[in-house]
């Protein structure tokens, strides 16, 4: 009798969400591609070249007068270098993430509306963040802090930012400490609520143009758990979103061998037992959720990996507030197969929260 030899996943088929690729922007055709890539081709390879092919593009646009074009092709190609790095853990980390944010640096003013960017000085370091204002506003308008995951940073928000904006709400999205931009000078740590209400003190300076009374945050993945926390911890929030979040990290076992490697990359330890231990000690929002005292959406897919009793945990500490628990029985990860359902209810729920 033959013995079949078990499968081993690439790390492609371990970590790619392909609903989530496509939903957060890039071009279906261009996914066939990768996925139909000559065998020689790396996956970091193919979207770099693509983030090359997209800039020229847009190069091309501005050339032609065609602004909103230009700005679409450099912002597409921020994304291809962000989804070409977000496997690997050697060099071609940081290369992809200069690439991604000065593509995304060179769409920003061409986007519509644009975004604008801002530095906060915390610490030794600088909170890079894009401020986008819905079109045609009147007045003070709401706004809502958008926060990336584990891998996920500010420029991934674009699409999800669109929502928000067509229903009047202003948005400001930021790497924080172990992200994007941010990652060289701060890891992953315990305090990230810090760097959200330094987001909030600059968005409080904005009165002639953001309600400093209608500020919430929503959060994707790990940015699901860092806005429970920002909003527990800091009462100027209106209303959070926690959109395949989790409350705290027990689980390490459960987790994917690609997930680990990213938990030790962000925290920069030098090996996995290290990182188990800082992130179980980072990522444990119980201690402050009886803080957490304003209307809260939680999206989780029953099929996602992050484990559904979190839900009951939520439930369980954070007693003063009031939640909405949104739960897909087909939902994976943050429910990226589902396409833009979830996101429209998300974007629905939040702006009607920020309603005055």
């Amino acid at each position: 009798m033959t013995t079949e030899t078990p499968h081993v996943p690439t790390a492609e088929e371990e970590m790619l969400n392909w609903g989530r690729l496509l939903m957060d922007g890039l071009p279906f055709a261009d996914l066939l591609a990768a996925q139909r890539r000559d065998a020689a081709t790396s996956w970091f390879d193919f979207w770099m070249a693509k983030a090359d092919e997209y800039e020229a593009m847009g190069d091309t646009a501005l050339e032609d007068g065609n602004d909103l074009t230009a700005g679409y092709w450099f912002w597409v190609g921020s994304m291809a270098a962000q989804y070409a790095q977000f496997l690997w853990f050697d060099e071609r980390r940081p290369k992809g993430q200069l690439r991604k944010a000065g593509l995304y640096h060179r769409a920003a003013p061409l986007l519509d509306p644009p975004a604008e960017r801002v530095d906060l000085p915390i610490d030794d370091t600088v909170i890079i963040g894009y401020l986008r204002r819905p079109k045609g506003a009147d007045g003070p308008v709401p706004c809502a802090v958008l926060l990336g995951g584990l891998e996920s940073t500010k420029e991934e928000s674009y699409m999800f930012e669109n929502l928000l904006l067509e229903r009047g709400v202003a948005t400001f999205t930021f790497d924080g400490p172990g992200q994007g931009e941010m990652f060289e000078d701060v890891a992953l740590a315990g305090d990230y609520h810090r760097y959200t209400s330094r987001v909030v003190d600059y968005l409080e300076t904005l009165d002639l143009t953001i309600d400093r009374d209608r500020i919430g945050v929503l959060g994707r993945s790990l940015g699901g758990h860092y806005a429970l926390r920002a909003a527990a911890m800091d009462d100027r929030f209106r209303a959070c979103v926690t959109w395949g979040g989790f409350v705290q990290m027990d689980d390490w076992d459960f987790e994917y061998p690609m997930t680990k490697l990213s938990w030790q990359y962000v925290t920069k330890s030098p090996d996995l037992a290290t990182a188990q231990v800082r992130v179980r000690d980072a990522i444990d929002v119980r201690p402050v959720l009886a803080g957490l005292k304003v209307p809260t959406y939680v999206l989780h897919g029953a099929k996602d990996e992050t484990p559904i009793t979190e839900l009951d945990v939520l439930q369980e500490y954070a007693v003063n507030a009031d939640i909405t628990i949104d739960l897909e029985p087909e939902g994976d990860h943050c429910c990226h197969n589902l396409g833009p359902a979830p996101r429209l209810r998300m974007a629905d729920w939040l702006a009607n929260q920020l309603r005055p």
